[in-house]
């Protein structure tokens, strides 16, 4: 039976967490811009998210904590991987190729879910709200309260991702003007998805 006041408590610190737009969010904003689907974006946002909700009440928030030199070594991981996506992206941005007036497509081998994947497991920043954070918040809890705090971590995921994509799509919606539609548009979804990347793998490498 859920309790309402863990579940409350998951659900406020899990939108407090969530509804700041980082790389993650970017890269599920491109794709819906692509054409990507909906439910693919919002399964992939909400199940990674339940993977290191899950993995951070399970122990390895509190392992991460105690064991500096992995967490450090984690990071360094991390912060290149975001970087190496970032290079990229400003490479595709710096491109010219392509039909000049179609959007981008979403690439047939899937390759911008595989990205995303990757991001949403491996951001440092992703670790820190949804592994530290909400993950160490909810193992200090009594095993009869974890369901239900986890239980609105994940809703407020649901919520936050649901309403990201669902205002994507209003956007893609709105670029059906030929200018809109032109080669500049995909040069600038890529240049924004490059920009957020190495700006928060500079961030981090900072903060170390």
């Amino acid at each position: 039976m859920l309790d309402i006041s863990a579940l409350t408590h998951g659900l406020l610190l899990g939108l407090a967490m969530f509804v700041a737009p980082g790389p993650k969010d970017i890269l599920i904003l491109r794709e819906t811009l692509v054409g990507q689907s909906p439910a693919k974006l919002i399964a992939i946002a909400v199940g990674t998210d339940v993977i290191l909700i899950g993995l951070g009440m399970l122990g390895l928030s509190a392992l991460l904590q105690q064991m500096p030199g992995l967490r450090l070594l984690a990071q360094g991981l991390g912060i290149a991987l975001l970087a190496a996506h970032g290079v990229q992206a400003a490479c595709a941005a710096a491109r010219h190729d392509g039909p000049e007036h179609a959007l981008p497509a979403p690439p047939p081998d899937g390759s911008g879910l595989r990205r995303l994947i990757v991001v949403s497991l491996f951001n440092p920043a992703a670790w820190l709200d949804t592994l530290l954070v909400i993950g160490t918040v909810g193992a200090t809890l009594i095993p009869p309260l974890r369901f239900s705090f986890a239980a609105g971590a994940v809703t407020a995921s649901v919520i936050w991702f649901s309403l990201w994509v669902l205002g994507a799509r209003s956007a893609r919606r709105l670029m059906g003007a030929p200018h809109a539609r032109s080669i500049q548009g995909r040069r600038l979804l890529d240049a924004g998805v490059a920009i957020a990347m190495i700006g928060m793998a500079l961030s981090l490498a900072l903060s170390l």
